[in-house]
């Protein structure tokens, strides 16, 4: 291929491309400091990608402030900015749905619940766009959650020799000492919440010492600390699984990531203490956009969407 190929980017493209994908990462509500570090990296790796990225982050906020009568020109910047902001969008996740494929098992369509029944009897339900990978042998019963949300009603270990169901999840390791539990994957940490008898909840590697929940309770656990577990209200948690999300009083950035998991592409908050603002409601997954919509309303805020990949809240 020469060098005068379409498909060639013109010189400073890729990096005005890629500071478009951290426009996005860097606003999401989720944020880690992983996430931090490797935008740190980036910059350092070349002046020219801080620059590009400036250019990025300046003319989207430049966008932001536009109203329905702003020039041309400058809707034409701002166009380009979303446009990149898409493609860097359908890269990074196409880039994570490629790596899923490959490593798991099962995985849930988005918008969608799985049931599975793994080898040993025991069921798992998949939330939407959950990975799950079965590593069964003679002497374990272990599933290694990839991504997202699973619930998991497990068969009793004295059909297996006392073997107990086992699942692995961001470091950390849940082993059922009776039926019904739920794990969920964060960025950040592992939720563990007890529908049905107990769990222990421990670290794969690390210091922090195990802890058994009962039923009932929950916890949000990293391999570095696991606090002491608290009530929850499983009808809420779990009415996922009905088809219905369900907040009180919750942070909006927390509301925001807990919907991209329902839809292709990606809702991104953009404004000072955005993410800080409080949502009530219950939410039907198989309708994100109403949901987005009656946030929108409620909270007064202004909303751009390119379908299907990207929805920005302002």
């Amino acid at each position: 291929m020469t060098g005068q190929s379409g498909d060639a980017m013109r010189p400073g493209a890729q990096a005005e491309a890629e500071a478009a994908e951290w426009v996005i990462r860097l606003a999401d509500p989720e944020l880690t400091e992983a996430t931090q570090a490797a935008f740190q990296r980036w910059c350092d790796t070349d002046p020219a990608h801080r620059a590009a990225f400036d250019r990025a982050e300046r003319t989207w906020q430049e966008l932001e402030l536009m109203g329905p009568q702003a020039g041309g020109a400058r809707r034409g910047r701002g166009a380009l900015v979303v446009l990149a902001l898409v493609v860097g969008t359908s890269l990074w996740f196409w880039q994570d749905d490629l790596r899923l494929k490959f490593q798991a098992d099962h995985i849930a369509a988005v918008g969608e619940n799985l049931v599975v029944t793994l080898p040993d009897g025991s069921r798992a339900e998949l939330a939407s766009g959950a990975a799950l990978t079965e590593d069964y042998d003679g002497t374990r019963r272990l599933v290694r959650l990839l991504e997202g949300r699973a619930y998991f009603t497990a068969a009793p270990a004295a059909q297996f020799q006392g073997r107990p169901f086992v699942v692995e999840a961001g470091g950390m390791r849940v082993t059922a000492l009776g039926t019904q539990f739920s794990v969920d994957l964060h960025k950040d940490d592992v939720e563990v919440l007890v529908a049905e008898h107990s769990v222990r909840v421990e670290a794969v590697t690390g210091v922090a010492p195990p802890v058994v929940l009962a039923e009932g309770m929950g916890v949000d656990a990293r391999p570095e600390a696991i606090p002491i577990p608290t009530p929850r209200d499983m009808d809420f948690a779990n009415a996922w699984r009905s088809g219905e999300l369900v907040f009180d009083d919750r942070p909006l950035g927390e509301v925001v990531a807990e919907l991209n998991r329902y839809r292709h592409g990606r809702i991104v908050l953009r404004g000072k203490n955005l993410a800080a603002r409080r949502v009530s409601g219950v939410f039907h997954t198989d309708d994100i956009a109403q949901a987005v919509d009656r946030i929108a309303a409620e909270l007064a805020l202004r909303r751009l969407s390119v379908p299907p990949l990207l929805t920005v809240l302002y």
